[in-house]
C-alpha cells in the first residue's frame, strides 16, 4: 500500500518536496487556499483548505495519511501574522489529533526560536530565548505541535535562500543592502526540501528536533562580498553598520543533520554561484 503525506501549506518549499516523494511512490496531497494559483505537478493532489479553520482541518484528517508536513507562513493581512499563520493552525491540529491514530508529523520552524547574539556555536539543545514577537510565536508553535499526539520532528531552519529569495541580491544590486558585524547561517530550498523528503523515506532517523543549515556558517560581510563581486558590484560602495540585526548572531552546528545520512546539495554559500538574480 502506498504511504500518503499531507502538506498543510503549499509553497514553495513543499511543491519542491513533493515531485521526490511522487517519484518514491508516495500519495502527495497539498492544501492551501488557493490550488487554482499553484503549479500543476503530475501525482500531487491539491485541495482548497485554511490552515486556521477548524472545519477545513477536520475534513482533511477525516482521511487517514501516514505524515503531516507543516510548512506554514505568516498570515497576511492578520493583526499578529505569527501568531494566526503559526499558533492557531499548530493548536487546532493539537486538538483534533487527540482522537486520531498518530501520524508522523514534520513541522517545518526556524532559527529564529534562537536568540543568541555574540556568534554563540548553537545545536539542538541550546536555549531557545527569541528576542523579537516573531521568534517568540514560532516558539509557541513548537511547543504546541510537539505535545501532539503523534511522531513530531522540528526542523529548525536558518536563512533560507534559493530562487525567487533574492531579497539579499536585489540589495546587493541596488546598493542598499548594509553590512554588519553577524554570523549569518543559510540552507538552500532544494536543501530544506529535499530533507524533508528523506526524513519521510527514512523514519528510523526521524529526532524530535533538527538545525537544517548548510556546513558553513559565514560571517555576513564575507557573504555579500561573495554576491556582489558575482553581480559586479564594488562592495566598498555598500553601507556598513556596527549593530547586530534583529535576528542575532550565531553559528548553526548542523552535525545531527549530517549523521542522519543526507547529503546536502549547498553544503556552503560557495556553491550557489549567481550571475543574475533569480525570481
Amino acid at each position: 500500500m502506498q504511504p500518503s503525506v499531507l502538506f498543510l501549506g503549499y509553497g514553495d518549499i513543499a511543491q519542491r518536496s513533493a515531485p521526490q516523494l511522487v517519484a518514491a511512490g508516495w500519495q502527495v496531497v497539498g492544501a492551501c487556499r488557493t490550488p487554482a494559483n499553484k503549479s500543476s505537478i503530475a501525482g500531487v493532489e491539491l485541495v482548497a483548505a485554511d490552515n486556521g479553520n477548524q472545519h477545513d482541518l477536520q475534513q482533511l484528517l477525516q482521511r487517514q495519511f501516514d505524515a503531516i508536513v507543516m510548512t506554514l507562513t505568516p498570515a497576511r493581512g492578520s493583526s499578529d501574522p505569527y501568531h494566526q499563520g503559526y499558533v492557531l493552525p499548530c493548536r487546532l491540529l493539537q486538538h483534533l489529533l487527540r482522537e486520531q491514530p498518530a501520524p508522523r508529523l514534520l513541522y517545518v520552524s526556524s532559527t529564529g526560536v534562537y536568540g543568541q547574539r555574540d556568534g554563540e556555536w548553537i545545536n539542538e539543545h541550546s536555549p531557545t530565548e527569541p528576542g523579537d514577537h516573531g521568534g517568540q510565536m514560532l516558539l509557541q508553535a513548537e511547543q504546541t505541535i510537539a505535545s501532539c499526539n503523534a511522531n513530531v520532528s522540528i526542523l529548525r531552519c536558518s536563512g533560507i535562500y534559493g530562487p525567487g529569495r533574492s531579497m539579499l541580491l536585489r540589495g546587493i544590486a541596488a546598493g542598499t543592502a548594509t553590512i554588519t558585524p553577524g554570523w549569518s547561517n543559510r540552507i538552500h530550498s532544494d536543501d530544506v526540501a529535499g530533507f524533508i523528503a528523506y526524513l519521510l523515506q527514512h523514519p528510523e532517523q526521524q529526532q524530535p528536533i533538527y538545525l537544517v543549515s548548510d556546513n558553513q556558517p559565514t560571517l555576513q560581510a564575507d557573504i555579500i562580498h561573495y554576491y556582489a563581486q558575482q553581480l559586479g558590484v564594488n562592495p566598498s560602495t555598500l553601507k556598513r553598520s556596527d549593530q547586530i540585526g534583529s535576528r542575532g548572531s550565531k553559528r548553526c552546528d548542523n552535525s545531527l543533520l549530517r549523521a542522519s545520512g543526507y547529503v546536502l546539495h549547498y553544503p556552503d554559500y560557495r556553491h550557489h554561484a549567481v550571475t543574475t538574480i533569480e525570481g
